[in-house]
Formats: structure tokens, sequence, C-alpha cells
């Protein structure tokens, strides 16, 4: 779009220029679009073929523009070191009209062109003559006359060039140039008036990861992008701690965009069996991975993978309890999960009223209900619950009076106290009728019992003393004599005294 005088002129030709080889570098098929533009390699570049193409996004183009695109191509670059920016773009035939617009993408990248908080424009330039006069070269060049940042419409609103930019190392621009006259003879562009460095002469390298569970499927990103026609699987190598070499079999760009792209995922060439710090680097076994400017991939960075093991799940099992007391719920009580991996724990009781009331391995109870426990790994790549479903029962003690080991039948073969595990930290004593002590233990509720052999206890009768840690809870003991309930005193042992028979 044109002012020329005060005549309004808009063109509905709309020419691109196509096909650009530089040092051997063929470009993208979308240097017509911002994410497809020619990556600054150099100080000139010299257009000479043209094509009738807007790309495939219809774009901004700077306010001196009107916001028309038109036989346009672009240009991006990263600054290197700090310094002013200056470019010339010089038709080959001075007749014709070029038009241009920068854009600071350095936040909002491509995309963000056309919003002033995220990639603001920060030049333009629409300067034209009304023909026969020659146009002859615009651009940004304070040594060519050059004022402003933004110039044009028409031959009114000028100069042709702008003032020299100041620019700072990692900004990154993107530059249209349009052909307002639709000629087929192109132009040369020349940075080398800049003070800053603009093209890239770095090695692209490994800069971050991710990795899938069964650590199988690496994501990974570069510093830069890279020409995908030079990726392989083969570019890439994996060490492990002990020197472990592990190849990948597939790379895959994921963010493509033109030829470039700057991060792959790669699938691993076997199975890692061992967690610690292993290293990722680039290799020139297929002649390495290039960047536009023909830089080769180098580096490497470590990266810590874990080899998870999938916790354990269980089906919900009953816990009793006596009134007034609590359990003790423990993952590893019932199912012990591998130790090679950590876990994340998640309670939740079905009466609390609250989602989520404990996050370690175990909990006490907060009263009867269902308790669940989903168990994950960190990172929480894998899931499994289990349950537990507690229930309050009056508790007694029953104790026995005749014990029958050895009789073939597997029953009652010793001496044990029923219920006495709600009672932890009781213990016992037995003796013969001749006070002989033949077993003891300090916490007899955790045992089975006492199984005497042949040669440790004859038929007869045998005495015990049996300490219970009631503390201050009641205890119901049920005998050969009845059931009774013993009431707290200042004693927290209740000591129990009586005898039995052994029979075989």
């Amino acid at each position: 779009m044109k002012f020329i005088g005060n005549q309004y002129l808009v063109s509905f030709v709309l020419v691109f220029f196509q096909a650009f080889v530089f040092a051997g570098f063929i470009r993208a098929q979308t240097i017509s679009d911002c994410a497809g533009a020619v990556v600054l390699c150099g100080d000139l570049y010299t257009e000479t073929e043209a094509t009738l193409n807007t790309g495939d996004i219809y774009e901004y183009t700077g306010a001196c523009n009107a916001s028309l695109e038109q036989s346009s191509l672009w240009y991006t670059f990263t600054v290197q070191s700090d310094g002013l920016l200056s470019f010339v773009i010089d038709p080959l035939n001075p007749m014709d009209d070029y038009d241009w617009g920068l854009f600071d993408i350095s936040t909002g990248g491509c995309e963000g062109i056309g919003t002033p908080l995220l990639s603001p424009e920060v030049g333009c330039n629409s300067f034209g003559l009304i023909p026969p006069e020659p146009n002859g070269a615009t651009g940004i060049s304070t040594a060519n006359g050059g004022t402003g940042s933004s110039n044009g419409p028409g031959n009114l609103n000028g100069p042709a060039f702008n003032a020299d930019l100041s620019v700072l190392t990692g900004d990154t621009y993107a530059l249209v140039v349009m052909n307002w006259t639709n000629s087929l003879e192109g132009y040369d562009i020349d940075f080398g008036q800049s003070t800053a460095s603009l093209y890239d002469e770095i090695s692209p390298a490994p800069a971050a990861y991710s990795v899938d569970c069964e650590l199988q499927l690496f994501s990974l990103a570069l510093d830069e992008p890279v020409l995908v026609s030079t990726v392989d699987p083969e570019d890439f190598e994996l060490e492990g701690p002990a020197g472990q070499l592990y190849g990948f079999t597939i790379a895959t760009a994921v963010d493509q965009a033109g030829d470039l792209a700057s991060q792959f995922d790669l699938e691993l060439d076997g199975e890692i069996l061992n967690s610690g710090a292993h290293t990722m680097r680039l290799t020139d076994i297929a002649n390495g991975v290039a960047d536009p400017c023909g830089n080769l991939g180098e580096g490497m960075f470590s990266l810590d993978l874990i080899v998870l093991e999938p916790p354990l799940a269980w089906e919900v099992i009953d816990v009793l309890v006596c009134p007034d007391d609590a359990a003790a719920l423990s993952v590893n009580s019932v199912v012990i999960q591998p130790s090679n991996t950590a876990y994340t724990y998640l309670w939740s009781y079905d009466m609390a009223g609250a989602p989520i009331v404990a996050d370690g391995a175990g909990m006490e109870s907060m009263g009867d209900g269902f308790y669940n426990v989903a168990i994950s790994t960190d990172p929480p790549c894998y899931l499994a619950e289990g349950g537990f479903n507690v229930i309050t029962e009056e508790c007694s003690l029953t104790l026995p009076n005749v014990i029958t080991p050895g009789n073939g039948d597997a029953l009652n073969n010793g001496f044990y106290v029923d219920g006495l595990d709600a009672w932890p930290g009781s213990s016992i004593r037995i003796f013969n009728r001749w006070g002989d002590l033949l077993y003891s233990s300090e916490n007899f509720g955790a045992t089975a019992g006492w199984d005497p052999q042949p040669n440790e206890a004859s038929e007869g009768t045998y005495y015990y003393e049996l300490r219970i840690l009631q503390g201050d809870d009641g205890v119901t003991i049920q005998s050969v004599d009845g059931e009774q309930t013993y009431i707290p005193n200042d004693d927290p042992y209740l000591v129990i005294t009586g005898m039995f028979s052994l029979l075989r």
C-alpha cells in the first residue's frame, strides 16, 4: 500500500520471493511466513527470484504498511553482541519499491507480532517515489541519511532510511521485506554496516529434557533450532553411570517450523536398569546436527534417571479395635513396598469430611470407617491403592484352661491368649508344678503362643503369670470361671495368675 500525493492505491497482485541459496543452504518452503523465516548467517543476501505466494499466514507488517502483507520475505536473527543494527535493501532495478517492517520477537515470538506488548514493532518504512523517479535503496542506516523509526507511506513521508537501531545481546528480531512493485528482479540486502553481531557462530547444544515413566521416550530440547534434515537417531547417545552406552532408534521433530526444529522425541534402543546420573551427548556419527548457519551440534549434560518400581496394592482388610482405642494403620504392615523407589502417600477417611487426612506411610485411625491410601511413585508415574476398614468391638481376653499339643488335630496346640495383640507390651511367664520357669515373653500378644515340645513339657498342670499393660483402659477377661472386667488402678500392669492342663 502507498500514499502517492493524496491518492490512495491498493495493489492486489501478491508476488513473493521463494528461492534463495546461501552457502549451500536451501531455505524452508515457508519463507513468506515469520515461522519459516531465513535465519541470518551472513552480512549479504541476494534475492533474485519471485513467486505469487503470501505464505500460510497473512501477517501484520507494521503501521507504515497499513498492516498489508504482500510479496513478502521474512528474515530472523538473534543478536550475539550489543551494538547498532543497520541494513540496506538495494533493488537490482532502481525503479523497484521495497517496504519493510521490523519486530522484536524476543518475548512473544512470531505469534506475538501485531500485539505491541508481546512482539512490538520497532521499525517500519514504506517511503516511495512516484514513477518515473527511481526509488532506490531503503533500510536502517544513519550513514545514508536515516532518521526516525517509522517513515512512509508514500513520497510525502520520508526519508527512505530509518536511523540506526540499538540492539542488545540475546534479543531476537524478525524482519519482513515486501516488494511493492512486484518486480521479478530482486534485491541485495546488506547488514554489513551493523556494529552489533547479528548471526550465529555457536554450535547447538542440548539444553533440557523430559522422559516418560518407562525411561524409553526422551524429549530433548536444544538451545537453538537446527535443520531437521540433518537430524538422525545416531546423532544422540546416552551413557549410564557404569559406562553403559545406549543409542536411539527414532528421532522425531516436535516443534518443526519450515525446515527447523529445536525439540525432538527420541526412542531409546534398550532398557535402563539402574538409577543414577546418566549423560546425554550429541555425536557426529551421522555427520552431526547442524543449525541454519552450518554450526555442528556438540556438548552434553547430565540426566538424573530413576528406575521406578510400581507400588503394590491390596484388598480392603478389617481392623478390629477396642472401645476408646485407635488402630495403627500402616502400608508396610500389609504389603512391604519395594525399597528402591520413593513413594508418596495420600490417606482419605470416609468419615472425616475432608479428602486428605495424612500423607505418610502410616496413620492412626480417627474412628470407625473406611481408610483409603493412594500410593504413588515420586515422580508420580505409577499408582496403587489399599484400604482398611476399622471396626470397634468390645475387647475381651480369652484364657485357655487346656492345651493339646501333638495330638494330631493341629488345633489348640499351644497356650495362646486370644485378643492379647491389642495390648502390646504384655508379658507372660509359665512354670511347671515345681516352680521351674519353662517359658517367658515380654510381648506375648505379638507371638503365636507357647507350643511346648514333648521333651520340653509332658502332660500335667502348668501355671502362668500374665502381666497385661492396660494403662488407663479396663480389661475384660474370659476364662473357665466366666467373664470379669478389671478396672485400672495406679499400677499400669494388671497381673493375672492361673493354671492350665497339658494333654497329649
